[in-house]
């Protein structure tokens, strides 16, 4: 069991790391290189794999015995459930860095036998990190988050990627909610839920680095998180993922499977 005093700790030493690592941001994307992985919207930067081998060579430094699943590398995934487990997304919205060096971030999730403990989406333009510390709640730039109220999703906004769902699904959407916007980073349209700015997010693909940080954030501000069954997502493997407020909640499920469901 981890105690609070060592999940301190370590939170204290990420956020030294991260304050570094902003610090060298600006040269790596003056001096970005952009590849394509497996199509021209899937995108890769030195950035990316640079922020990544430099969150590896800090656990190897002062973490040897803990595992890291990252998006660039380290995929190996058989003890990732067993001990500490990091999970980093080092760019989240890798072609808005390329297009438009704005609307950004880096997710770190800290896991420990499994269970969340300590989770940070840093939005790197707008100099905001979000915090959450397991038992001990959630931070913007340590001004401690409120929980969510509940609200309908009539009265809120919500955020999803409309090239994978089919129309009907999409205009049902649309109509049920108060408008649509897409910021096409998964931390930062998560980040949209947990102040209360968006209703939900709601992503068909996730994968275990677009959603390592959230399963915290949703437990301490009292999101919903689940996949569209309403069942516990498995953060080794992703999968179809929704974080919402409450209040919005089943609504939105109700009309993703309804009609032969969502996809295309």
């Amino acid at each position: 069991m981890l105690s609070e005093s060592q999940r301190h700790t370590i939170d204290q030493h990420v956020q030294q790391w991260i304050h570094q690592m902003s610090q060298e941001i600006p040269e790596l994307i003056q001096q970005i290189q952009t590849d394509t992985k497996s199509s021209r919207f899937d995108l890769v930067t030195n950035v990316d794999r640079t922020i990544e081998s430099r969150f590896e060579q800090f656990l190897k430094t002062h973490y040897p015995d803990h595992h890291l699943y990252g998006e660039e590398a380290h995929h190996e995934t058989h003890h990732l459930r067993e001990g500490h487990t990091w999970l980093i997304d080092p760019i989240d919205g890798t072609a808005n860095l390329v297009k438009q060096q704005d609307d950004f971030c880096m997710i770190i999730g800290y896991f420990f036998d499994g269970e969340p403990q300590l989770s940070y989406i840093y939005d790197y333009p707008r100099q905001k990190l979000y915090r959450a510390v397991k038992g001990s709640g959630a931070f913007l730039n340590d001004i401690r988050m409120q929980p969510v109220t509940p609200q309908s999703l009539k009265d809120k906004i919500i955020s999803f990627n409309n090239r994978v769902l089919n129309d009907e699904t999409m205009h049902a959407l649309l109509d049920a909610s108060f408008g649509y916007r897409l910021i096409g980073a998964c931390g930062l349209d998560s980040a949209r839920v947990m102040t209360g700015q968006f209703g939900a997010h709601i992503h068909t693909n996730a994968k275990p680095w677009d959603i390592a940080a959230q399963f915290l954030f949703a437990q301490e501000l009292g999101l919903k998180m689940t996949d569209f069954e309403q069942q516990p997502i498995d953060f080794v493997h992703g999968g179809p993922f929704i974080i919402s407020n409450p209040g919005c909640y089943e609504t939105i499920l109700d009309i993703l499977l309804s009609n032969g469901g969502y996809q295309k």
